[in-house]
Parts: structure tokens; C-alpha cells; sequence
């Protein structure tokens, strides 16, 4: 197991330790407004774990079967997308829920991408997406049809716009 370690900077003393599977490329990311939410690989394959306001509470959120190598976090912490070894899918969640609220597909199911970079636009109605194709696909995340997403159902569909609101 690997460790992030979360430290209060004004005396740098130990807060909270998280276990995580290992963890080569240090992904982790913390909200930029709003409440403190965290983000990290868990302690098994595919699960991201979500904390939320400094460490009181944590979720478990199984992203994929596969190994999660790209995560992000929206400015106020509450969309979380995320992307696997196979690089076909990326999928985003509902932080505070752990709701699956939809899956993007980008390029081929048959033709496997490593994924880069993972960004949200400031007021996360779009998703950017980086990969080793030489390609940058820009994503509507209020607007499937534009992407050709395959959404789990329509109340996702509700749950995201009342995300997004």
C-alpha cells in the first residue's frame, strides 16, 4: 500500500493518512472553491476514494474494473470524472452521492488510449480530454448528444442538471 499524507500548512502536523493501491503517477486532486474535497486512488483497483470537508467523511467510488489512471475534480469539488487503462470510457460521478452520471465514449472500444489529462472548464459544463492519439476531445456535459455519450438512464440526466445548477 502507498500513503497521501494530508498536513495543515500552518504547522505542517499530520492531519490524516490515506491508504491507496499504488499509485506511480500521484494522482490526487483537491477542489479549488467551495468545500475542501480530495480525491485519490483507493485501496483497490478501480475505486477512487472522495473526502470531503477536511477528511470528516469518505467514499468509495468504484470508477472501473480496470486500473483508474486519470482523475479530475470540478472547481467546487462536486463531478468527478475519471478514466481507465483502456482509455474508451470516461465516466463521471457525483461526488457527494457516488452516482454514476455518465459515460463518454471517445474513440474506439477496440483500440485502447492512454488518457492524459483529465480538465473541467471553470463552471464544468464542458470536459477536456488528453491521450497518447495526439488528440484533445472537448465534451458537453450538459448536452449528450453533442458527444454521442451513452447515458446509464435519464434521471442521470436529471441528477447532473441539478449538479451543474
Amino acid at each position: 500500500m502507498q500513503k497521501i499524507s494530508v498536513h495543515d500548512l500552518m504547522d505542517l502536523r499530520l492531519l490524516h493518512q490515506i491508504e491507496t493501491e499504488p499509485n506511480p503517477k500521484g494522482l490526487c486532486e483537491i477542489s479549488l472553491s467551495g468545500r475542501m474535497v480530495l480525491v485519490c486512488l483507493g485501496r483497490d483497483k478501480g475505486e477512487v476514494r472522495v473526502l470531503q470537508d477536511e477528511v470528516s467523511w469518505i467514499r468509495v467510488i468504484k470508477a472501473s474494473d480496470l486500473d483508474v489512471t486519470c482523475v479530475a475534480l470540478s472547481n467546487n469539488g462536486r463531478l468527478l470524472a475519471a478514466a481507465s487503462t483502456k482509455g474508451t470510457l470516461n465516466r463521471l460521478f457525483d461526488t457527494l452521492s457516488g452516482m454514476l452520471l455518465q459515460e463518454m465514449r471517445r474513440g474506439s472500444a477496440f483500440e485502447r488510449t492512454e488518457i492524459h489529462s483529465l480538465f473541467f472548464c471553470f463552471d464544468a459544463e464542458w470536459l477536456a480530454v488528453t491521450s497518447n492519439k495526439g488528440t484533445v476531445d472537448i465534451l458537453s456535459l450538459k448536452d449528450a448528444k453533442r458527444n454521442n455519450m451513452s447515458l446509464p438512464s435519464l434521471s442521470y440526466n436529471k441528477a447532473l442538471s441539478n449538479v451543474l445548477l
